[in-house]
């Protein structure tokens, strides 16, 4: 498709009023009285909370990470639990130099190479830069957007993002606006490695040298030497080895005339039935392809077994950080897995975040799409039915939902009863205490009327008990339902 596109979608003014919107909602919010203790359950934590628009990861021969910052127009370093400039201008432009003088123009991607040299695919300049001994120089382009394979400044790209690098220090691109996948050797020589160039891009599997792509963006190596790519465009990805390019998760639909584009979309399965909504950062360890699967605002999984899941976010954009199930992402755009910890470029927060994962044993989280699609739900009635993980929960005509205002009230002996829980109550603080293995939760009468005493029963508003309880949560409304999952 041709574009113009910028690839954060929003200007920097646009993502700093979006994360003092999220600032704000949450602190304004009621925070639920929970005492909630789970052995072994995943969680998503900020590393870095202060970058503009962080977009490129790759890790250093030092141990440190380096951290492109599109918004900022800065190269720096993680390491240690601090973020240092390696370059210091801020201001866009396009200059080779010191570290002190140098400038970028929207960066995206990095990588590292066996010697250290940092590798900066600089955007909107049209080029690929290196950082070494302190100076930035042009590996390949000339500041001009274009498609021509060559030497050095002979080179031309347009808008390059992802990046990826092979056993032997070459440097591989994803030449977004050309919709091509470009190589450049160590000597500087660009060439096209996959991909029919083009003012518009397509989908079309086969030999790489006729293999159609849509704006391909994230890129990585497996172990066996297979270069996986995000095409972003087509909301798909692609695999290529031994000169030929295949799609291993993502279903094609029909291009929408408007538009140019293939509709994107969620949904978990299969790989072939699988759906994505723009997939930019791509990590690969142990088998498993991490995606972050972009505007779904959630982090996903191609399994080994060529299922995909979803390990992280909700869907909705946000900022919040805690158990997988409720956190939030704002368009993640790259990842980087390292000793059992992924690390995730969470871009319109202006974060990066971090998420302990095996990729031997990962947990798929449940979305609220999918909690209702597996909820075999009865017809519609004047009375709520409430489902609490794949059970129904009765009710007696004196103790059953009610809606006041814009809350919905649960009966709490009725729900943690069916549940299995222990409930033990205390009259004179007018609080409940709920345990089931080593879960646990206070509920507290309290004058928000998130938990009320009605006629002697003891209820709780059902979306502050979902938030309290950490359970996931949808409301069905062609149904009159509830539906919430513990798991």
């Amino acid at each position: 498709m041709k574009s113009n596109i910028k690839w954060l979608a929003a200007s920097t003014a646009l993502a700093t009023m979006l994360v003092s919107f999220h600032a704000t909602a949450f602190a304004a919010n009621e925070q639920p009285v929970e005492i909630r203790e789970t052995e072994n359950v995943a969680k998503v934590a900020n590393v870095i909370e202060k970058a503009s628009q962080p977009w490129g990861l790759a890790s250093a021969p030092d141990g440190s990470i380096i951290v492109v910052g599109s918004g900022s127009n800065q190269i720096s370093k993680w390491q240690n639990g601090k973020l240092t400039p390696v370059t210091t201008k801020t201001e866009a432009g396009y200059f080779d130099g010191t570290i002190a003088s140098s400038t970028f123009n929207q960066p995206s991607s990095t990588v590292v190479n066996s010697k250290g040299v940092i590798y900066v695919s600089d955007t909107d300049n049209h080029v690929v830069r290196k950082i070494v001994n302190d100076r930035v120089y042009t590996a390949a382009g000339n500041g001009k957007p274009g498609n021509k394979d060559g030497k050095f400044g002979d080179a031309q790209f347009n808008s390059p993002t992802g990046l990826a690098i092979d056993s032997k220090d070459n440097v591989y691109v994803a030449d977004s606006l050309n919709h091509v996948i470009r190589v450049i050797t160590p000597e500087g020589v660009t060439s096209t490695f996959a991909g029919i160039a083009g003012e518009t891009g397509g989908y079309k599997d086969g030999s790489a040298a006729q293999a159609l792509f849509n704006e391909p963006m994230g890129l990585v190596f497996d172990d066996k030497g297979g270069l996986y790519v995000a095409d972003s465009g087509n909301h798909l990805i692609r695999y290529i080895f031994d000169g030929k390019v295949k799609t291993v998760a993502g279903k094609p639909t029909a291009v929408d005339a408007l538009t140019g584009y293939m509709a994107g979309g969620y949904g978990n399965g299969i790989s072939a039935e699988a759906r994505f909504n723009r997939p930019r950062g791509l990590a690969f360890a142990d088998g498993v392809l991490f995606v972050a699967d972009s505007l779904n605002n959630r982090i996903r999984a191609l399994q080994a077994d060529g299922k995909v899941i979803s390990i992280a976010g909700q869907g909705a954009p946000g900022d919040k950080v805690g158990e997988v199930e409720q956190a939030q992402f704002n368009q993640p755009s790259s990842l980087l897995y390292l000793s059992g910890k992924l690390y995730i470029a969470d871009t319109l927060n202006n974060s990066v975040k971090v998420l302990p994962v095996n990729p031997k044993a990962l947990n798929p989280i449940r979305t609220k799409e999918e909690l209702i699609a597996g909820t075999e739900l009865l017809p519609a009635s004047k009375d709520i039915q409430v489902w609490l993980d794949n059970k129904q929960v009765k009710f007696t005509a004196l103790q059953k939902p009610f809606k006041s205002g814009e809350k919905t009230y649960l009966p709490v002996r009725a729900v943690f009863g069916a549940w299995g829980a222990n409930i033990k109550w205390n009259a004179a603080a007018k609080e409940v205490q709920l345990t089931k293995n080593n879960w646990k939760l206070s509920l507290k009468v309290n004058a928000k009327h998130t938990v009320i005493v009605e006629k002697g029963t003891l209820y709780v508003d059902a979306q502050y008990l979902a938030d309290a309880a950490s359970f996931l949560f949808a409301f069905d409304s062609e149904y009159n339902a509830i539906i919430m999952s513990s798991e």
